[in-house]
């Protein structure tokens, strides 16, 4: 028969991470997507290792005061990526804050690159798609110019009546046919550069958010470091 697992009261759990009863809750309420809090039969909240474990990580990025909105972010990118550890022991020592923000950096940066290539996927398929759709047209109108073409060859064959009007009239829908793909080939070229505009940007956007990111995670680390230190 399989041994159920331990599950631990709130008093325990604010024991174990030092932290208020009153803070757990909140934290509870402010992160249902990570924290999923088992009751008892008289109400009382129950806490497993997952639990514990979501908490001690909200924790120490509380600590260094960062936004939920990022803890949210870091913790979820940490979860897809499917590198997120149970662990039996609730009790973590200054080394092992240190690996676990090392390990939520890690994984933050490799969801980044994800989004980057994703972001690549998709230019491609727009470009691919636009180019196709410009190809489409300008076939359309290829074949207009030459339905319209015969159709005047015939139309001058058939009548003797060969008039300097009728030619200028086919020579300007000509040229109005060839202005019309002339436009077409411009609006892909803008498409394009719009769409270079853009992935440029968010390049730029990203790896200016990421070197911020970073950034504030060495000053982290390097507290943490400098704080070891002073207790050592």
């Amino acid at each position: 028969m399989e041994k159920e697992q331990r599950t631990y009261t709130i008093s325990e759990v604010s024991k174990s991470l030092k932290a208020q009863t009153g803070k757990l809750k909140e934290w509870e309420e402010s992160f249902p997507q990570l924290l999923t809090v088992q009751r008892s039969k008289s109400g009382a909240r129950l806490y497993g290792n997952k639990e514990i474990d979501a908490l001690r990580k909200i924790k120490l990025l509380k600590d260094k005061n960062m936004a939920e909105v990022d803890i949210l972010f870091i913790l979820q990118a940490n979860n897809t990526e499917g590198v997120k550890e149970e662990k039996n022991n609730v009790v973590l020592d200054n080394q092992k804050d240190y690996g676990t923000l090392l390990s939520l950096q890690h994984d933050t940066i490799e969801s980044l690159h994800h989004l980057t290539d994703s972001v690549s996927t998709i230019k491609e398929e727009l470009v691919h798609e636009v180019k196709e759709g410009i190809k489409t047209e300008i076939s359309i109108g290829h074949n207009k110019t030459k339905t319209l073409i015969q159709s005047y060859s015939h139309m001058i064959a058939e009548t003797t009546e060969n008039t300097e009007e009728e030619i200028k009239q086919l020579r300007q829908d000509i040229h109005r046919e060839e202005e019309e793909k002339l436009f077409i080939q411009h609006k892909l070229e803008e498409r394009e550069a719009q769409f270079r505009e853009f992935v440029s940007y968010y390049r730029e956007t990203a790896a200016a958010k990421e070197k911020n990111r970073f950034l504030n995670w060495l000053q982290l680390f390097r507290s943490k470091k400098e704080s070891s230190a002073d207790f050592s």
